[in-house]
């Protein structure tokens, strides 16, 4: 009885050293969330717009108590994108050409409190994209299509020519789609002036570059 005890203690140690050394449940809903986008869901136009459902619960919220943090709603962003990769097959088709992607920068806008225990989609979708990034928006959409919060994230691709990849993902359609338009969309005046305002945030850094030791004690 004894070893039966320190068996399931050892095993509850093991899971609880695991899950908080590397946010276990993080990784966790990142796969299935994977696994729902890819056997569960439909493909669709890499130009359609994508939905992911979810709830604000109380591990979500701020020190209020009373609506989600507003870090959350970023890391939120990390789901909804991974369900339009496997739905598109833009990540697909990125590693398959030998190339990569990361966030090269984000922005969010916050209009309206979501409050705990309610519910919200996820909107993503292609707005604009150039020889080396991709422009995605996403919206935070509640109760009577009320959009709480927008976000504008930069895809940045490496060892792959965006256009090429773009044409090749719209000529070729999932089976369960058709009468797509086949049309890079125009690019927004908001995101023209976001990408010229980190062009500029850019200029002003690499100006203001000195060599300081910043871990001097």
């Amino acid at each position: 009885m004894f070893d039966v005890c320190v068996f399931i203690l050892s095993v509850i140690s093991v899971v609880l050293f695991v899950y908080f050394l590397l946010e276990f449940h993080y990784f966790f809903r990142a796969f299935l969330c994977m696994v729902n986008a890819r056997f569960f869901k439909g493909n669709v136009f890499v130009l359609d717009e994508t939905f992911v459902n979810g709830i604000c619960l109380t591990n979500d919220v701020d020190n209020l108590l009373n609506h989600m943090n507003n870090a959350r709603y970023l890391r939120e962003l990390d789901f909804a994108r991974i369900d339009f990769y496997e739905r598109t097959k833009l990540y697909e088709r990125t590693v398959a050409k030998g190339g990569s992607v990361f966030i090269g920068a984000s922005t969010i806008r916050y209009r309206r409190f979501i409050k705990i225990f309610s519910k919200y989609c996820i909107s993503t979708k292609i707005v604009y994209w150039d020889n080396q990034n991709v422009y995605l928006e996403h919206k935070f959409i509640t109760h009577k299509n009320f959009v709480n919060a927008i976000s504008l994230c930069k895809l940045r691709f490496v060892k792959v020519d965006v256009e090429e990849l773009m044409q090749n993902l719209m000529e070729t359609l999932p089976k369960n789609v058709e009468g797509c338009v086949r049309q890079k969309p125009l690019k927004p005046l908001e995101l023209e002036k976001w990408i010229e305002s980190n062009q500029i945030s850019s200029e002003n850094l690499l100006k203001n570059v000195q060599k300081t030791d910043f871990f001097v004690a």
